[in-house]
């Protein structure tokens, strides 16, 4: 059974104040927005990212971030140095162009890897992964939109996004390798479905905004985030 120690009670102030600062400063995280929109990409199932990831990533404990998500992280930095074709595919001008008319946002920005390492990263779900629902953070000024794509899944796989709708229904959505969704992250309550045996999942996640501007607070909640996710594995 999970003991309270002293040093997770104090954990656990330090996640209560940052939320309550959040809530307050972000309110737009409650302007509901369900919508999903798919595009095609270049890509074919990839089962070597599986042990470049499990070597290279970071894995997340849920028994220190509240269990809230278990997976393995492959961060900008580590996917430049161990597969850096997905960042001359993905992290590429011309791309964002196309998630631009998708959702016909012409002002969205990807977020920058000095900024955040985490707003283009992989991740994979092995047996019982798992990430609970959740609203993705933005310390931007701006609207937090996320880019979804399958790189790896065998034929195993029972892990899935899933997201509750505007009359809070669970929804599966289902991405293709070739495929990939986009949502407005800090508006969509989502989860990623627990792994089952011998399942692998794998994903490129990227972290856009309508503006990559911040406040001061922002600013500080960001290296916060960054710090809890290098000591705490969040």
């Amino acid at each position: 059974m999970f003991k309270i120690t002293l040093e997770n009670f104090y954990k656990r102030i330090i996640f209560m104040i940052l939320f309550f600062i959040s809530v307050y400063l972000y309110r737009n995280y409650f302007k509901y927005n369900d919508k999903i929109d798919y595009i095609d990409v270049d890509v074919s199932n990839n089962k070597n990212l599986v042990d470049i990831i499990k070597q290279h990533g970071t894995k997340k404990d849920p028994n220190l971030n509240f269990n809230k998500s278990s997976c393995r992280v492959l961060n900008f930095y580590d996917i430049s140095k161990n597969c850096p074709e997905y960042i001359d595919k993905f992290y590429d001008p011309s791309f964002i162009e196309t998630i631009k008319k998708t959702i016909d946002l012409p002002n969205l920005e990807i977020i920058s890897p000095e900024t955040d390492p985490l707003g283009f990263a992989m991740h994979l779900y092995c047996e019982n992964d798992f990430m609970e629902y959740h609203f993705d953070t933005n310390f931007t000024l701006g609207t937090r939109y996320s880019v979804v794509i399958p790189l790896y899944l065998n034929q195993e796989n029972n892990c899935f996004l899933q997201i509750k709708d505007q009359e809070k229904k669970e929804k599966q959505i289902k991405i293709d390798i070739g495929k990939a969704v986009v949502y407005n992250g800090d508006r969509l309550l989502h989860c990623v479905t627990p792994q089952c045996k011998n399942g692998e999942r794998i994903t490129l996640v990227l972290n856009l905004t309508t503006t990559i501007k911040t406040n001061f607070i922002g600013d500080i909640l960001q290296k916060i985030r960054n710090y809890m996710f290098k000591k705490y594995t969040w």
